[in-house]
C-alpha cells in the first residue's frame, strides 16, 4: 500500500480548476499557497492570531471531511481535519507514509524509556533521511509523536479512516487532545458567523506532552560526525559529476535507489513542546573515508527530474521531498566569529554613504547543511556548520544583499570576498538557493549560479593585508574595505 502515488488529494485551484496530487505532497497543500513548478512562491495573507486552546466544543461530521470547533482565548475557532493532520503529522513524505500504514509511527523508530535520557533509535534499515532530524524543532516533533500516547492514537486514525472508507472521498482524521496547546494561525472572519475560520496553522507555539517532562536522545544509523576529516575521491578527470540541485518536478517519474534526495523546504513552520526539555541527536560515527570532490565551476550539469514516491531499483529520478518544520534554529546568541564585528563596522560605515540606506543591520547565520555528500562546511575551527554574515542596503530604491562566508574559520582557510547581490523576483527563495549551492559545492560560491538568480552581482575581494610591503593596521584595513565596497556600489548605480 502507498508504494508509489496510490493515494491522491483533490485540489481546487484559485481559478476553479480541480486536479489531484499525491498525498505525499500533503505538507505543501494548504489554502492560499501559490506554486511555480515545485516551489511555494507566495501565500495569501490573512490576519494572524496566537490562540490558546481551551476545549473541543463540537465536531462537524456532516461531510466526509471532519471539521473541529475549538473554544480558544480568541473565541470559537473552526479547523479542518486535514489542516490539523498536515501540521501535526504530515511534515514530510516519510511521515505521511507512516501515517497511512497499520503499524505507522511504531515502526518508524524504537523507544527505550529505561534510559535517561529516553532514547529514540531508528533501525539500521531505516529509509528516514537523517536530514529530517537535523534541527531541534523536527526532533521535538518526532519525540512528541513517539512518546505521547494520544499522538500515536491520533496518527492511527488516518490509517483507520483510509482502511474503513476505501474508495470513498473524505478525511476523517481525529486529532489528539489539544487542550492547553498554543497555535499561531491565519484566520478568516465572517461577521455573520459565530466562529472564526482557521485557514492555516502557521506554527505550533506550544504542544502539550501527556506524560512527565523528558530529556530525549535521537539515534540514527546514518548520523555521522560530519566534522571529521576525510580523503577526497575523484573520478578520472578529478571531479565527480555535479548534482542537479534544481531538478524539474515530474509526477510521472519514479525516484531511483541511491539518487539524490531533493528536499524542498517550506520555511516558517516550527513545532515546540516544553514538556520535552531537551532533544539532542547523537554525534554518530566518524564520517566515511571519502567524500565527493566539488565539481568545477564550468562543468556541464545533466538536467534531472524529481518524482514523488518510494525509491525503486528501476527508478531514475531524484526523490522529491516537500517538507515543513525544517528551519535551522538560528538565533542571535550564536557565538559570533571575531571577523563578524569588523564586517558589521564596515557595513555601518558604508551605510553612511550618500544615497545609501541601511535596511537590515549585519547578522550572523549558519549555512544550510549540504544536500549531497560534501562535508567542507562542517570542517570549521568552531566544530559547527560554517557561518555567514549578511546585511541589506538600499540604493536608489533597490535592495542589495551583502553576504560573506566566514571562510577564515574553515580548517583549511580560503580567500574571502563580500558578495553584493541584487536578487531577482522572489529574493528570499533565490538567496536560499545561493546559500544551498555554496554548501553543496564544498564551500565555494558558484558565480554562474548566482548570476542566474540576480539582476546584478559583484564580488568585492577583501583588501590585501599589506600595502607596498607594509602590513596595514586594523583601521587601515577597515578603511580600505569600506572604500572598495563604496566603489562597487558606485558601479551598480551606473549600471542599474
Amino acid at each position: 500500500m502507498l508504494k508509489n502515488k496510490d493515494i491522491f488529494v483533490a485540489i481546487e485551484w484559485k481559478d476553479g480548476v480541480t486536479s489531484s496530487l499525491p498525498i505525499e505532497m500533503a505538507s505543501f497543500l494548504a489554502p492560499g499557497y501559490t506554486f511555480q513548478d515545485k516551489k511555494v512562491i507566495s501565500q495569501s495573507e490573512y490576519e494572524r492570531q496566537l490562540a490558546h486552546i481551551i476545549s473541543l466544543e463540537r465536531v462537524d461530521k456532516t461531510s466526509g471531511h471532519y471539521h473541529y470547533y475549538f473554544k480558544t482565548d480568541k473565541g470559537l475557532m473552526k479547523f479542518s481535519g486535514f489542516e490539523l493532520a498536515r501540521t501535526l503529522f504530515f511534515h514530510n513524505p516519510h511521515l505521511v507514509r507512516a501515517a497511512y500504514t497499520a503499524n505507522g509511527l511504531s515502526a518508524l523508530a524504537f523507544v527505550n524509556r529505561n534510559q535517561s535520557p529516553i532514547e529514540i533509535s531508528f533501525p539500521e534499515s531505516t529509509k528516514y533521511p537523517v536530514s529530517f532530524i537535523g534541527t531541534k524543532s523536527n526532533r521535538t516533533h518526532l519525540a512528541w509523536m513517539l512518546l505521547d500516547g494520544g499522538a500515536k492514537k491520533s496518527a492511527f486514525s488516518v490509517f483507520e479512516s483510509f482502511k474503513n472508507d476505501a474508495g470513498k472521498l473524505g478525511f476523517k482524521f481525529v486529532p489528539p487532545n489539544l487542550k492547553g496547546w498554543q497555535l499561531e494561525v491565519s484566520v478568516r472572519t465572517d461577521p455573520e458567523e459565530s466562529f472564526t475560520e482557521v485557514v492555516r496553522v502557521e506554527r505550533i507555539v506550544e504542544a502539550v506532552l501527556n506524560e512527565n517532562p523528558s530529556d530525549v536522545l535521537v539515534n540514527h544509523p546514518k548520523t555521522k560526525d560530519q566534522s571529521a576529516k576525510s580523503k577526497v575521491e575523484t573520478s578520472q578527470n578529478g571531479h565527480v559529476p555535479a548534482d542537479d540541485i534544481d531538478p524539474e518536478l515530474d509526477l510521472g517519474e519514479i525516484p531511483g535507489l541511491g539518487k539524490r534526495l531533493h528536499n524542498e523546504r517550506l520555511k516558517g513552520f516550527s513545532f515546540s513542546c516544553s514538556g520535552i526539555r531537551s532533544v539532542k541527536s547523537s554525534k554518530g560515527k566518524s564520517a566515511g573515508n571519502s567524500k565527493r570532490a566539488p565539481s568545477t565551476e564550468d562543468q556541464d550539469i545533466k538536467k534531472e527530474k524529481a518524482g514523488i514516491g518510494v525509491a525503486e531499483k528501476d527508478g531514475d529520478a531524484q526523490e522529491f521531498s516537500p517538507s515543513i518544520n525544517q528551519d535551522d534554529e538560528i538565533t542571535e546568541t550564536v557565538d559570533l566569529p571575531q571577523k563578524f564585528s569588523l564586517f558589521a563596522e564596515v557595513i555601518d560605515e558604508v551605510a553612511k554613504s550618500d544615497g545609501v540606506r541601511l535596511v537590515q543591520e549585519a547578522k550572523c547565520y549558519r549555512f544550510p547543511a549540504p544536500t549531497n555528500n560534501s562535508k567542507v562546511v562542517y570542517q570549521t575551527k568552531y566544530e559547527d556548520l560554517l557561518k555567514y554574515f549578511v546585511a541589506i542596503l538600499e540604493l536608489k530604491g533597490s535592495q542589495l544583499v551583502l553576504v560573506e562566508a566566514d571562510t577564515n574559520n574553515l580548517r583549511t582557510p580560503k580567500g574571502a570576498s563580500t558578495l553584493i547581490l541584487g536578487l531577482k523576483e522572489d529574493p528570499k527563495a533565490n538567496f536560499e538557493e545561493i546559500l544551498q549551492c555554496f554548501s553543496d559545492k564544498g564551500a565555494q560560491w558558484s558565480h554562474n549560479f548566482i548570476n542566474e538568480r540576480c539582476d546584478f552581482f559583484s564580488p568585492c575581494r577583501h583588501p590585501s593585508l599589506k600595502e607596498k610591503g607594509k602590513i596595514r593596521t586594523d583601521q587601515e584595513y577597515k578603511e580600505k574595505w569600506v572604500s572598495d565596497l563604496r566603489e562597487k556600489l558606485r558601479l551598480f548605480r551606473k549600471s542599474s
